[in-house]
Parts: structure tokens; sequence; C-alpha cells
């Protein structure tokens, strides 16, 4: 065999390695992208399955960014069970979602049923005027909570009002670059005046209501 044929051969034989390389590095890239899109979906589906046994289209519907919401109201005798939750999952992250998120003071000026708003930083007391037509009265509303900054749980509770002594939990957790948002309340006491189902249909809508306009409000 002839020097010539020999380096033809050696040359053929390295193109094809080099393409054998480079279908292996696209193989690696695909496979590694395809797994960690599935971790992704996995962390974002434990995240909120874990709170709320929410079916695969609702995780989905989240991803979307729809705010999810959700009040139930039975009455036993003379007293009466409300419970509720509601989820959102931000396309930003949490540092970002928060810079808006945790100025209270301001939701009166972007929610519109949110007469005013205030915060008290040395009793954790946060208080908003509330008027809507939905409601059955115009509601002051007392909720003793820390001041969203970061990401964790943030106990609260209502020290007053039709509700006194509704407690419940709001949560922060940063996914896979996305923060998610989860929210959880329960209250038992002496049945209102208000019927269920007027307690159950203004606390969905004004909940989907206002995370949707925080929501709009934290992408700046």
């Amino acid at each position: 065999m002839t020097a010539s044929m020999k380096s033809l051969i050696a040359l053929s034989f390295s193109m094809n390695n080099n393409k054998i390389m480079k279908l292996l590095i696209k193989i690696f890239i695909f496979n590694t992208l395809f797994i960690n899109l599935n971790i992704s979906a996995d962390e974002i589906s434990k995240f909120y399955k874990a709170h709320w046994n929410l079916s695969d289209q609702a995780i989905s519907a989240l991803k979307k960014r729809e705010i999810l919401s959700d009040a139930q109201v039975e009455t036993i005798g003379d007293k009466q069970i409300f419970t509720m939750q509601g989820a959102a999952l931000h396309n930003k992250n949490c540092s970002t979602v928060l810079r808006k998120l945790s100025r209270l003071e301001e939701y009166q000026n972007w929610i519109g049923f949110i007469k005013s708003s205030k915060y008290s930083e040395k009793n954790n007391l946060f208080t908003v005027r509330a008027d809507h037509t939905l409601l059955p009265y115009p509601m002051i509303v007392y909720i003793f909570v820390k001041r969203p900054t970061k990401e964790g749980k943030y106990p609260f509770v209502f020290p007053s009002g039709i509700f006194t002594g509704l407690k419940g939990d709001f949560i922060i957790k940063e996914l896979n670059g996305r923060c998610g948002l989860y929210v959880h309340s329960y209250w038992k006491g002496n049945k209102t005046n208000i019927p269920g189902v007027v307690i159950e249909l203004f606390s969905e809508t004004l909940a989907r209501i206002g995370g949707e306009v925080l929501m709009r409000k934290s992408q700046i």
C-alpha cells in the first residue's frame, strides 16, 4: 500500500471519528437537557402536590401562570368550617418577585378592591380595608404576619373579625428559577350570618383577582 493511500485511509478514519464524536456530543447534550427538564417538572409537581392534591391538569395550568384558588365552607349545626387554598407559579425567580410582593403598603394602589393597606413592622400587623360588589359589606381585615422578604413559610392569623382565629401559612419556594407560591388557611367557629356559598365565591374570586394583579406587577 502506497503512502498516499495510507494517508487517505487515515484521513477518512479521522473524519468518521469526528462525525461519531459530534453525534455522541449531540446525544449527550439532548439527554442532559431531557433529564434536567424532567427533574424540573418533578420538582414543581412535588412541591404543589405535597401541599395540595392537584391533578396533572392543574399543575399544567400553574406552569402557564394561571392562579388556582379553592374555598370550602361546611356548616355543622351552629358551627362553620372555612378552608381555603391558593397557588401560583411565577416565571421569575423569588428574589425578583419578592421585591414587589413584600411591598404590602402598595397593595392599595395596585389591587382595586383593596381600599387601604398598612403594615406595622413593630407588631407584624397587616391591616387591609376591602370593598367589592362580591363582599356582603366593606371589611377591615387584620392579619398578623411577617413581611415576606425571602423564601420560606410565613404563618399568619386573623386576630379579629368574622373569622377570628383563622390560621394559615404562606409558603414561598424557588423551583428551578421560578417562584412557587402556596397559601392555605383554616377556620372553625360560630356560624356567621353569611351563607357558605357567598363566602366561597368572594374568597375564591378575590384571591384570584389579587393574585393576578400581583403576578403582573412583579414582572417589572
